[in-house]
């Protein structure tokens, strides 16, 4: 900014410039301690965003960020672009985890604001293949890692969001996002909105969260209460019969189906279909959840992703887990990839019924849905 006063800039490196003449990225080395969050020369802005890049991990998970920070992230960085007349350089500091999470807020970024296909974002981040692509994300587990979620897989797992309509980036709601998100409000993530949402189980009892507030968990009723208000109509529950009485989502009108398999493993063909045509056929919104609403749950709503909107296993997981992180651990990522060429083969909900030559229904569009369930 002409005439302002220019302030120390950092010492970066490994700078790649991801639109002409205006959006810069690179790192700064961790051994700089305190960088400057914000400093500028005449015709540069330099912007440390170590501070979006933070992730609350379960345990040896680090990301993707959320999908609230994600947007949040896009939105104001739209807003900064718009605003100045400089070259903005967003730097975070070089460790692998914070490097990985700015490199996929970035992508994420140029596909949702800039129209940017997931490749050539993934490709100009890593300034044409001439750096070292970042981390692959691991899942919420401390074990050996044995499965990787890539860069690219969650660039594509947004743009295809987007473009199957599963999503909007202009009307998602990040103050209703981090209401929903927090334990005391029943920790509720949609993963396909309207449709489809996670969250922990209920227990008989609630567990207080602050004792100064007096914040506690939801007890099924008043899971009851939020769900009819967001426009559930059926709960799903992947664990056991005895953490609560199903008996209060009953009792509030809505449907409750009982389809339990052990906590960590994969569902059975049998489950599986079961729970996607409960899900197709129920006309409102499923609300499904195990003990923490993370792998089991995950996993179903990842299978019905992949059958519906055609996204491939590590699009679907990585969706999954930018809704809502923690989602699908171990063997159920291996079970997804292997469903992949089978869910994919499926008939969609979304596609659309051709038109007979011999017998055409004009009451009927050409865009409507074919209803066209599995049964198994």
């Amino acid at each position: 900014m002409a005439g302002s006063t220019l302030l120390e800039i950092p010492e970066l490196y490994d700078r790649v410039e991801l639109l002409p003449g205006s959006l810069f990225f690179a790192l700064l080395s961790s051994k700089v301690k305190n960088p400057p969050q914000l400093s500028r020369n005449e015709e540069e802005e330099f912007v440390c965003i170590d501070n979006d890049l933070v992730y609350a991990r379960f345990f040896a998970d680090f990301g993707p960020l959320h999908l609230s920070r994600t947007v949040n992230f896009c939105r104001d960085l739209e807003t900064r672009l718009n605003l100045t007349r400089e070259k903005v350089v967003l730097f975070c500091t070089d460790h692998p985890h914070k490097r990985a999470n700015a490199m996929t807020l970035l992508s994420i970024f140029l596909v949702v604001v800039k129209g940017f296909t997931p490749e050539l974002a993934v490709t100009r981040i890593l300034n044409d293949c001439k750096l070292s692509p970042p981390f692959g994300f691991r899942d919420a587990s401390c074990g050996m890692c044995t499965f990787f979620i890539t860069l690219l897989d969650c660039a594509r797992a947004v743009h295809k969001a987007i473009s199957t309509s599963l999503w909007s980036y202009q009307t998602f709601s990040i103050d209703e996002y981090d209401r929903l998100d927090r334990l005391e409000n029943g920790d509720v993530n949609w993963i396909v909105p309207g449709k489809l949402l996670a969250f922990s189980g209920p227990q008989r009892e609630r567990i207080l969260l602050d004792e100064d507030s007096g914040a506690s968990t939801l007890l099924a009723k008043d899971y009851a209460i939020l769900f009819r208000d967001i426009g559930v109509t059926c709960v799903i529950r992947f664990n056991e019969a005895t953490t609560y009485d199903r008996k209060a989502f009953i009792h509030a009108g809505l449907r409750h189906i009982d389809m339990p398999f052990p906590d960590g493993s994969n569902p059975s063909d049998d489950v599986l279909y079961k729970f996607i045509r409960v899900c197709e056929r129920e006309t409102g919104a499923v609300a499904v959840h195990c003990k923490a609403g993370l792998g089991r749950t995950g996993t179903a709503i990842a299978a019905f992703i992949m059958k519906n909107y055609r996204f491939s296993a590590t699009e679907a997981i990585a969706w999954c887990r930018i809704c809502r992180p923690g989602c699908i651990v171990g063997p159920q990522q291996h079970f997804l990839v292997m469903k992949q060429p089978e869910l994919n083969s499926l008939p969609s909900i979304f596609e659309v019924q051709p038109i007979s030559k011999r017998k055409k229904n004009k009451n009927r569009l050409p865009h409507q849905t074919r209803r066209q369930v599995i049964s198994r």
